[in-house]
């Protein structure tokens, strides 16, 4: 007979039950939520999808999400993102370099890189959507460049965007913290509206975040991640990420995304 404690047996049934079925069925993309006039997404994986239990290995993390408005409207105007992932080992910035804000400002993406490619830890894609006409709203696709970066003295993000048509250059300052309960171990928050200006409305975003270095003779890496399931479960779901998206002036939108993981050791 299991000498499992009643309540973790039951736990690690249910989850191995939503495992079988997860796995089953396979991942189901986006999860979105709305209230009228908008509706938001998120999406997320990580790599590799295979980690130890009790020891946080190296990550790359991968969200995007996207804004809509309903019954032909233009997306409301999103005042802050915040974002949480379950980066169970959590952020490394020790020995990584920084970059200054102030040398990303009206940037291309080659002179952002060749300011500060030492400090880069992702990439990805922002859509932005100027609705001067709403029935022709001026779409603007930037490639992004994630820079790490300080603020007050503590991590930050510095996602600079830049579009060559029509000529766009933009940073997004995400500040990061680290989150001491609950399911997520950091959380980057972002004053969209205050960086974008007043017309430009995020559309849609993807960015893939993580960077292996060396310290010395010392490998680092800047996320890392372990798969924190109870004794002799191998595969189970957990929370990935949750977005919460701030409109201004309303509403609060919050999705969350679960998703797979395996037990390597």
């Amino acid at each position: 007979m299991s000498h499992l404690p009643l309540r973790r047996l039951i736990l690690a049934a249910v989850l191995a039950a939503l495992s079988i079925t997860y796995l089953a069925v396979g991942p189901a993309g986006a999860e979105q939520t709305g209230r009228p006039g908008v509706v938001v997404s998120l999406d997320g994986s990580i790599a590799p999808r295979h980690l130890p239990r009790h020891r946080a290995v190296p990550i790359f993390l991968t969200l995007s999400g996207s804004i809509r408005g309903t019954d032909g409207a233009p997306p409301p105007q999103l005042g802050r993102i915040e974002v949480a992932f379950g980066a169970r080992g959590g952020l490394d910035t020790t020995g990584l370099p920084v970059c200054p804000r102030a040398r990303l400002r009206n940037a291309t993406s080659r002179q952002a890189l060749a300011r500060c490619r030492a400090a880069l830890v992702g990439h990805g894609e922002i859509t932005t959507e100027v609705p001067l006409n709403p029935a022709e709203p001026v779409l603007a696709r930037a490639r992004v460049l994630a820079f790490n970066g300080r603020s007050s003295g503590r991590p930050a993000v510095w996602v600079h965007g830049y579009s060559a048509s029509p000529a766009v250059s933009f940073v997004l300052p995400f500040h990061l913290s680290r989150l001491r309960s609950g399911a997520y171990g950091l959380s980057l928050r972002a004053p969209v509206r205050r960086a974008l200006g007043r017309w430009p409305r995020l559309r849609s975003f993807e960015i893939t975040l993580g960077r292996r270095y060396r310290l010395g003779r010392e490998s680092r890496s800047y996320l890392s991640a372990r798969c924190p399931l109870p004794p002799r479960l191998t595969v189970g779901i957990l929370p990935l990420a949750r977005a919460t998206y701030h409109f201004a002036p309303r509403p609060t939108l919050t999705t969350t995304i679960l998703r797979g993981c395996r037990v390597r050791d």
